[in-house]
């Protein structure tokens, strides 16, 4: 019996699930299993998987197209090793994720899942950002308490690159993963082990290669934009309902449901004003601008009393090159520069 089951389930993913097969077989860690879930593939997936000779991978061709979240939770239910990682089949393992996340996972018996920094790669495989980090503020080695997983997930969206997460298999929730999440994906699961105790690890190295391209999961919900995605309000959406979900099912619980709450709340108005600042990128133009914001203040009409909202709308009014101008005294007076930034779901 291996230690560890790496899981990448897949569909008409022909041209690049070779690498992803290929970068978990060149693990330094070697006592492991690697499964490929096809989801009925009407490509050449079967073939490249048969091309392999290795017998640590395994492949189950599904009889019928499960859906993503069918598909990912199969593999789930498959889980019978001690730890488990599902790893999407664009993307790429270095040679030591298996190594330093089982180690994590030896070492801290009360962390039910580990997970990394990454790099993010485009469609080429071209490098676009080194060394990304999700966790909104983590440096170095770290392990969170379930109460502060449980606070950062209300305060921000995903927060893990699910190809880097290695799981202890019997910290994985009952029920896996649930279609009415989607389109994000594994937030509940992550969410489900905080509530029942487990912690979590963070190292603070890059052990993967995140893809971006524009025929994944996550473009179908917010278009890629340079070295991520742009988060639409359907995804906006449902974050906060799986975090309102996972409060009352855990009501007496969780320490100070209404802050956790409030937290929530806050953290969607402003995702909503990012995903009306990154629509309008780069030109910033006023009507484009005034659009977006509409749009989002359909959602949640409260996004309107945010000093970000009308500092957006200033700043479409007074057009780009002013707005940079006033960047740059700012900057020349030591004020720090802001970024745009999108995420990964």
């Amino acid at each position: 019996m291996a230690r560890v089951t790496v899981f990448i389930p897949t569909f008409n993913r022909a041209g690049l699930v070779r690498g992803a097969i290929e970068s978990v077989l060149a693990q330094t860690f070697t006592d492991f299993r690697l499964h490929v879930s096809d989801n009925a593939s009407d490509d050449e997936t079967p073939q490249v998987v048969a091309s392999f000779d290795d017998p640590r991978l395994t492949y189950t061709r599904q009889p019928h197209n499960l859906g993503l979240i069918g598909n990912h939770s199969w593999c789930l239910e498959q889980a019978d090793t001690d730890y488990s990682l599902i790893m999407s089949d664009d993307d790429l393992a270095y040679p030591q994720l298996l190594e330093r996340t089982v180690a994590a996972l030896d070492g801290s018996p009360q962390v039910g899942m580990v997970h990394s920094s990454f790099d993010v790669i485009g469609s080429r495989g071209e490098m676009l950002r080194v060394d990304e980090n999700w966790t909104y503020g983590l440096r170095g080695d770290t392990v969170e308490s379930s109460e502060r997983f449980v606070t950062e997930a209300m305060k921000w969206s995903c927060r893990i690159c699910a190809s880097t997460a290695l799981m202890r298999t019997k910290a994985l929730p009952a029920g896996g993963m649930g279609d009415e999440d989607l389109p994000a994906v594994d937030f509940d699961m992550w969410l489900q082990m905080a509530g029942s105790g487990w912690e979590f690890a963070f190292i603070d190295q890059p052990l993967a290669a995140y893809r971006i391209h524009a025929a994944t999961h996550s473009a179908a919900f917010g278009q890629p934009s340079g070295p991520g995605y742009i988060q639409g309000v359907e995804i906006v959406s449902r974050l906060l309902d799986i975090k309102l979900r996972f409060l009352e099912q855990h009501n007496g619980v969780v320490a100070d449901p209404g802050r956790m709450r409030r937290l929530a709340e806050r953290a969607r108005g402003r995702e909503l004003v990012m995903m009306a600042r990154n629509m309008t990128l780069p030109e910033r133009r006023r009507n484009e601008t005034f659009r977006a914001l509409a749009r989002v203040a359909r959602v949640d009409p409260r996004v309107l009393a945010r000093p970000d909202v009308w500092k957006l709308a200033v700043a479409s009014v007074l057009g780009p090159r002013l707005v940079e101008r006033i960047k740059a005294r700012g900057v020349a007076r030591g004020e720090p520069a802001r970024r745009d930034s999108t995420q990964g779901t």
